[in-house]
This record gives structure tokens, sequence and C-alpha cells, in this order.
């Protein structure tokens, strides 16, 4: 399963149906978008997945959609929740204390399922993480024929496979990393944002300079500072994600680089960070 990372600011409160219909005003559509969808297609809207979550303890603490597609002149509507329970924490003896987190994305086209993915909220940095699962991050509940124990089952399988990720966590807290290796995760990490798969020929040709390893590889906080695979991770992921530093390639003019803004783009780069950083352990 992938974890992702996602803001949520230490003063943010769980978002009301108020504060979801302005930010995701899709989650409330009432009918499919798509005229052409089947007869047989059961249309079922995110406002009634977020009020059965909602009974299970989940709250939404973040939505966003797709921006509007100029060419077809209409809204796509492929969008994003993700959910926090107050009740379930993750404690850790360093206080680098976390919450899970479902993160459900849903399309009212009738061509697509809810899809499910777990995870990780750091209130250390107030930042998120997606831990990479195979058999939960592509689980899928399908509009015809959806049902609360459904979704409850769900639910209960993310929640009963947290001692799993609790243990990925501490392996790669167990993984102490050389500069050398340091420094290869912060260039894969940029190939990746850039959408060139590391390894491969099109790579050979972006080496970024020094001090752009540097820059990300540099933590913001002092929580973050030290050599093991989960706390450099965590530093690379933000840099990545976040945006606001500097980069060049060898010889190429610096530029800033800028906050990833389309939640679909974060969670493909945050799966592939994700995958990249276990392998190391």
């Amino acid at each position: 399963m992938s974890d992702i990372m996602f803001n949520f600011k230490g003063d943010e409160t769980y978002m009301s149906k108020e504060d979801l219909r302005k930010q995701c005003p899709l989650a409330f559509a009432t009918q499919a978008t798509n005229p052409e969808v089947s007869d047989k297609y059961l249309f079922v809207n995110t406002e009634t997945i977020v009020d059965d979550l909602d009974k299970l303890g989940w709250k939404p603490v973040q939505a966003a959609q797709r921006k509007s597609s100029k060419k077809a002149g209409t809204i796509f509507s492929k969008h994003m929740v993700a959910f926090q329970n107050p009740e379930i924490k993750i404690s850790s003896s360093d206080g680098d204390d976390s919450f899970p987190r479902i993160i459900m994305t849903n399309s009212h086209d009738g061509m697509q399922a809810f899809k499910f993915s777990v995870g990780i909220f750091r209130m250390v940095c107030s930042n998120g993480l997606v831990v990479a699962d195979e058999e939960f991050s592509d689980f899928k509940i399908k509009h015809k024929g959806y049902t609360f124990g459904e979704l409850r089952g769900v639910v209960n399988q993310a929640v009963a496979d947290l001692p799993n990720k609790v243990q990925v966590m501490n392996d790669m807290k167990n993984r102490v990393l050389t500069q050398e290796e340091k420094n290869k995760l912060a260039l894969d990490a940029m190939l990746i944002r850039a959408d060139v798969q590391p390894g491969s020929e099109q790579a050979e040709s972006f080496k970024y300079d020094e001090e752009t390893i540097v820059d990300i590889l540099d933590p913001k906080r002092k929580e973050d500072k030290g050599d093991d695979l989960w706390r450099v991770f965590n530093v690379v992921q933000e840099k990545i994600t976040q945006g606001d530093f500097h980069a060049a390639l060898n010889g190429a003019k610096v530029r800033k680089v800028r906050k990833i803004k389309s939640f679909e783009k974060d969670l493909k780069i945050n799966k592939k960070l994700f995958r990249l950083a276990t392998a190391l352990v």
C-alpha cells in the first residue's frame, strides 16, 4: 500500500459539510455527469461515503477535485477526500506521533469505482505519508450494489493492517544511510517528479548539480535531522511534493521548484517515492 503525504496544518480542524462543499462541490453531485453511462449504473455520491465513514469515526480533513477542462467545456468529476479518526493514533517513543488516514478517490462519470488508500499523517511536521501496500492500495468498491457493510469491511481491513504499517516505519528508522545513498535517494526523487524512471537511459541526461542535492537533503526542522531512512525520506518527500527550493541541472539555469498542486499527481508521486525509499530497507 502506498502512503501519501498531505498538508494538514496544526490550527485546522476536521472539515464540516459546508467546508467540504466549498472545497469539493463534486462530492455533492446528485447524478452521474456522463450522459453515456449505462442504465445499470447505480449512482452513489461521495456525500454518502462521507456520512457512512463518519458513522465509523472517520472525518474529512482534506479534499480536492480535478480542475475544469477548457477543451471539453465541462468539469471532470474525479475528486479526493482524506479522512482521519481522532480516536486512532500511532505513538512513537521519539515523539514522532502520527494519525492513520483513509484516502478516497471517486468519480461521478460512471467510469470508475470508489478507490481507497491508507496514509499516515505526521504531527511533527503537519505532513502526510502514504504507505504502499499492493493488496490494499487498489481496493475498490463499485457504485453498483454499494452497501455500508462493504465500506465497514474496507475500514476494518485498513485498521487491522496498521501494525504492518508501523513495522515498515520502524524498519525505516533502523536503516542508517550513507551519504552516497542519501544523495542517490534525492536524485532519484527528482527524477520521479520529472516523470523519469531512475536507472533508465533517459535518466542519464538528468544530472542535478551538487547544490540542488544538498538543498533537497537539508531538513526544515530539527526533528528531521538524522541519517536514518525514515527521517531522510520524510525530508526528501516534503521537498519534492511541497517545493519551495531551487534546483538546476548541471550547466543549466537555476529555477525554483513549486508545490505540486494536482492531487492526482501528488498521489502518484508519493506512492512512487515511498516504494523508492522502502526498497532501501
